[in-house]
Order: structure tokens, then sequence, then C-alpha cells
């Protein structure tokens, strides 16, 4: 069943590189992987048969799976490091190690300052430049530059003038500031003249390396013409930047809104320390009619102050037309129950410009998502509205029945993909004296059924994406105390009920979800708690029948309990 879901959802997979990330019946990421084609690599796990019995016991844990669209398979590559580093997900055992992409480090603290490679960026005076993939190329570009300018390449203490001059200065390499033979501010002209091309990606350079390729070429010096070709090809990789990394330590969130075909999808990329730590989707139907800046302002209020999440900075990106965002005012807003000082802006950095274009094109990616699936739009509601990581395709909701405590029973309603599964129904006799005690009733028809789930017992080997209990914070709590028997991290709600007995709420146990504000998504929710509620009172009316027919019988002359059973 779940091996035909992912095939299903394999369909909508782009091919453009990416990462892809694969999670377990407990939500938790069990692999992280990168491709160049997304669709391609993940086809190789789902379709057909993997190449490797280590691969299959891997996808055989496999229940969901997510994506994020990259510039390339380098952003790609990078991007699945940091995320490696973040889940430390089992089936990636051999990329776990404590090592980071190297960075070429100006230090600018020192008198005369050198180049070196560095794996950890600081929040400090000194420039930082990568990061990048290959070590050899850091170190080939501090050759480069070091001796183009003339920058030192030794690493030795320079307070105290040195007597004599090493072999570079005598080949030209170096301008030996260690023997005082080049001045302090003659020195950082050559070092700001570096730093000038470093910032240009050294393409400056690139004229006249090319020149003396040719050069070396028409000499027939193909040996000096091959070592030009080279350092070409090394500021070639020097000069391409990545979006996913950036050397400052940076805190922010990036925010993109993207409209079409009556669709809203708002992408969340977050970035923290400098490097992206997660991705979150969202999308709206039937916006027509909102102003745009209705919807940013809404979203940003609704999603910082009401969800809580914090940054201190947010970038914006949008396609929606005739926005005209008050960013004070809405500065302001985001100012205050504890978020100080956030800044809004439109994304002016290379580095919040690439990444507003990569949550533009997950945006894209959404939006088609969300028009070829054949999952109803209920459940794309219930899953932005209750924030979970995928859309909950098997819900699973509980309810107590009893009468004055007697014949007390429980029952499991299903719904598959948005509609009623009346062969997954199931019903619960409560064995313990609970009697009209509905927090210890519903924790035992929990447990039995997630134990039944562990065991594997026929009837219950599926693994529900969401759980409603009816009921309000004590059911939840009996709930979720359910859940940690088996450590099973299934999302868990209950269904309050107003004093009319109507659906009024969602509740996690600590805050209320109103399902109110939307028509579409509040008869689903009560549709699902009026069918679990029939279902209870139905059992129990058997269960109450059944009674009254043995106990007439009992009260027949010479006809015991035996008999009657």
């Amino acid at each position: 069943m779940q091996e035909n879901t992912n095939r299903e959802k394999l369909k909508l997979v782009p091919k453009k590189p990416g990462v892809y990330i694969m999670r377990n019946v407990d939500n938790r990421v069990i692999y992280v992987g990168k491709a160049k084609i997304l669709y391609n690599r993940l086809a190789q796990y789902f379709i057909g048969t993997p190449r490797d019995q280590k691969t299959m016991q891997m996808v055989s844990n496999v229940t969901n799976f997510e994506y994020i669209i990259t510039k390339s398979e380098k952003d790609a590559l990078i991007l699945e490091s940091n995320l490696i580093k973040k889940y430390n997900p089992k089936y990636n055992i051999l990329l776990k190690d404590d090592k980071t992409y190297p960075f070429i480090k100006i230090d600018m603290k020192n008198e005369y300052p050198y180049l070196s490679l560095v794996r950890k960026t600081h929040k400090d005076s000194n420039k930082y430049y990568g990061p990048f993939l290959n070590a050899n190329v850091v170190n080939e570009i501090i050759d480069i530059v070091s001796k183009e300018y003339q920058i030192r390449s030794c690493k030795f203490d320079l307070t105290r003038p040195k007597k004599r001059e090493c072999l570079n200065y005598h080949i030209g390499y170096c301008s030996a500031p260690c023997t005082r033979l080049i001045s302090s501010d003659a020195y950082k002209i050559n070092l700001s003249c570096a730093i000038e091309a470093l910032d240009g990606g050294l393409r400056q350079m690139l004229p006249k390396l090319k020149k003396s390729m040719l050069d070396f070429a028409d000499a027939l010096d193909f040996e000096n013409a091959g070592m030009m070709r080279d350092k070409i090809k090394t500021i070639e990789k020097f000069a391409e930047k990545h979006r996913v990394v950036t050397v400052k330590k940076v805190d922010l969130d990036v925010v993109y809104f993207y409209y079409t075909q009556g669709i809203t999808a708002v992408i969340i990329i977050e970035v923290r320390k400098g490097i992206i730590n997660d991705k979150k989707s969202y999308t709206f139907l039937e916006t027509d009619d909102i102003a745009n800046d209705e919807i940013i302002t809404s979203f940003l209020e609704q999603y910082y102050l009401i969800k809580n999440e914090r940054t201190n900075r947010i970038v914006l990106g949008t396609n929606l037309e005739d926005t005209q965002i008050d960013f004070d005012v809405l500065r302001e807003s985001l100012s205050i129950d504890g978020m100080r000082d956030v800044g809004i802006s439109a994304g002016r950095g290379k580095f919040s410009k690439n990444l507003l274009l990569m949550a533009k094109e997950n945006a894209i990616d959404a939006i088609k998502q969300r028009l070829e699936t054949k999952i109803d739009d209920q459940l794309f509601l219930l899953k932005e509205k209750l924030n979970l990581y995928s859309v909950p395709t098997r819900i699973e909701s509980y309810d107590i029945s009893n009468t004055a405590g007697s014949n007390p029973v429980g029952v499991m309603t299903v719904f598959e993909n948005g509609a009623v599964s009346k062969k997954d129904k199931r019903t619960f006799a409560i064995k313990g004296n609970n009697g009209s005690d509905d927090y210890a009733s519903i924790y035992e028809v929990l447990d039995r059924r997630l134990r039944n789930f562990v065991d594997g017992t026929a009837g219950f080997e599926q693994r529900p994406d969401l759980i409603f209990l009816d009921g309000g914070k004590g059911q939840v709590k009996m709930g979720k105390s359910a859940l940690a028997n088996y450590e099973l991290d299934i999302p868990l709600f209950g269904l309050v009920k107003d004093d009319k007995h109507r659906t009024k709420d969602i509740t996690d146990g600590y805050k209320n979800y109103n399902v109110r504000e939307n028509r579409e998504l509040f008869t689903f929710v009560s549709k699902i708690q009026e069918e679990t509620h029939k279902n209870a009172i139905t059992y129990h009316k058997k269960k109450n029948t059944l009674t009254a027919t043995q106990s007439e019988l009992i009260s027949i002359p010479k006809v015991g309990k035996q008999t009657v059973s």
C-alpha cells in the first residue's frame, strides 16, 4: 500500500537537481541523498528492484519522502551534507563525519595578511570565500592568488624581521615582507588588489591566462600551455557561486509567495548560521478574492505570531502583482511577543537573491503537485492547518460510548484519501473496569490498536498519518501516553465540541486550531467526528441489545450463562 503511494508521488517529481529526504513509519529521517535528476534517482528506489540487499532493506522502511530543488548538482551536494549533519540519518552512516566544506580565509588581523584553507568560519574581521567542494581547488587558488599579487604563503610570526628572504622571493612569487623589503602600506595595496580579484571571482585574470596559454601553444611549449589551461579551469571552478551556504553566520527565513491558476504557494527556506536548515511548503486555494497585500501580511502574522516561529530576518519575494507592503508596519507587528527587531527586506545580496530563486522554483513545483494530485483538497487544508509533515492520506478517528458506565465500547473510524473506509472500521469492547471513565477507556482502545500495529496483527498493519480523538486536553494527554509506550511519532489531536455537541476546534493539548474559519475544512472535520460518533453509538446500542437479550434468556429456568453464550 505504502509502496504504491510512493510510486504515485514519484510521478510528480521533477527532472531537476536537488536533495531528497526519506522518512520511516515514525516520521524520522532515515536517509538523505542528492541527485542530478531527482526523478531518475528516486525511480531507482521505487520502480523495479534496487541493486543491492542493503538498499532494498532501506527502501522497505521508507513510508514517505520529500525533496528540495536546487540550482545545480554541486548545490545539492553541499545541502545534502548539511542535512545529514542535522538529521544524522540511520542509512547515511558513511557520511557522518565532522568535516565541513573548505573556505579561503584572509587573516585581516595580521600586519601582513596571508591566505589559508579553513573549514570553519567565524563572525570576525577576517574575510572568507567559499564554500568549495574540493580542498585541492582551494589550495590551487591560494597558490595562484599569492603568486600573482605577491602575497606571502608562509604563516610565520613576522613581528620580528627575518635576516634572509626565502626562495619564493627570488623566483618572484613573494614580496618578502619577512625581511621588510616591502612596507606594510605597499603590501596592503597588493592585498587589496588580491581581495578585489577574489571578490570578482578572479575573472579579470582569465584574459591574461588565456593569452599566455595561446602564446605557449604557438611556441610549442605544451607543458606550460597545459599549466595555464589548468589554472583557467581552477579559476572557473572558483567563480561558481553556491546558493545553499554563505560565509556569513546569518539566521534568516526566505519567504516566497507564488500565485498561478487559482493557487497561492508559499515556500519558507530556513537559514541558520549561514546554512539551509529546512524547507516548508504551503498551498492555498481560492485566493482570487483576497488582496495580495492581505495574503502576505496575514500569512506572516499567523506563521510567526500564532505558530510561534522565530527568526531575526525575513527576506520576502513574490510574483503577486500590485503588492504594496508597508515593511515598517509589518516589521512592527512581527516584533512583538518576544520577537525583537525583525528585519524584513526584498533581498538585495547575492545569497538572498539566489535563495529567492530557489524558493520560487520550489513554489512552482508545489503548485504543479497541487494541481496534478488526486488527493482531496481537504487533506491539504488539514496538513497546512495542523502544520503536518505530509498530507494525511490515512486518518484514524476514535470515540467512546457508554450508558452510565455500562457496556463501554470504543470505535476506530478510518478515512482514506478523504473518504470513509468502512472496511477498515474496528470496534473495541472495553475490557478494563473503566466504566464511565472516558480517559481510561480511550487509553485502553488506542493502546490495543497500537500494540496490534507493532505486533503486525492482521487488520492493523497500516500506520495512520493522523489520529483524532473525540475530546479535549484530557483525551489528548492519554492518547499521547499510549503513543509513548511504543515510541511512535504519529500526529495526534483532539476534536473539541461546543455546548451543542457540534465540532468547535482541534486541539493538540496545548493550543486550539480554529477550523471554523474555513468552511471546506470545517465540513470535513465535522464529517469525521460525526461518522465516528455515529459508529460508536451504533456499536454501543448493539452491545446493549445483546446484553438485554442475554439477561432475558438467563431468567428462563434451567438456562445459565454457559447455555446463553
